[in-house]
This record gives C-alpha cells, sequence and structure tokens, in this order.
C-alpha cells in the first residue's frame, strides 16, 4: 500500500471510531468495537512506517 493510502484509510477509521463515541451510548459493544478500530489504527501505522522505510532505499 502506498503511504498516502495508508493516511487516508487511518483518517477515515478514526472518523468512524468519533461517529461512535458520540452516537452509541457507553456499552461494552462500543469499547469493543472501539478497541479493535484503535488496534487496526495501530497496525496501519506500523504498516505507514515499514512503507516510508521501503520507499527511502
Amino acid at each position: 500500500m502506498r503511504p498516502k493510502t495508508i493516511v487516508w484509510l487511518v483518517l477515515i477509521i478514526a472518523a468512524i471510531n468519533l461517529l461512535l463515541g458520540i452516537f452509541i451510548p457507553e456499552s461494552p459493544t462500543r469499547t469493543t468495537i472501539s478497541t479493535i478500530l484503535l488496534g487496526v489504527i495501530l497496525l496501519l501505522g506500523i504498516g505507514y512506517f515499514i512503507t516510508l522505510r521501503r520507499s527511502s532505499k
């Protein structure tokens, strides 16, 4: 994946997570979904730095 694509995916997932926080009341389901989305953002961030390192070589 290109770095630009990864940045857009992170922004979209963060927006979804924010909307969940605003519109869904506090519940175990919301917490689980939010945690999963943050995990995906973390993995994409790691992938972003790996992609940047590969492209700089």
